[in-house]
């Protein structure tokens, strides 16, 4: 299924930063993504989120209300993309080198 997120699939993960109601994922390539809606993490404590680093980004699911990355390491974060989930001001944002930013809201 093509996505607005097709750009991360298949890399890796460089960095990444959890605090609470923020996450900062930083991809290969120079490629971003900030999370500001609420979102889970399956299959990993939120505290053990660098445990992604070099990990692959192997999937991602789109639909109106969730998006679901799932990484090579059977662990999983769904963002949550209801209405009553915005916490604002964007629900996600996603720079890719050379490409316009894109927003969530």
């Amino acid at each position: 299924m093509d996505t607005k997120l097709s750009d991360i699939r298949r890399l890796k993960v460089v960095d990444i930063s959890i605090v609470p109601g923020d996450a900062g994922i930083r991809f290969e390539k120079g490629i971003s993504l900030a999370i500001y809606n609420n979102f889970e993490i399956n299959g990993l404590k939120k505290s053990d989120a660098n445990n992604l680093i070099g990990i692959m980004l192997t999937d991602v699911y789109e639909d109106k209300n969730t998006i679901i990355l799932n990484f090579e390491n059977d662990v999983s974060l769904q963002i949550d993309l209801r209405d009553e989930a915005y916490t604002g001001p964007e629900a996600l944002e996603l720079w890719v080198p050379g490409k316009p930013i894109v927003v969530w809201n």
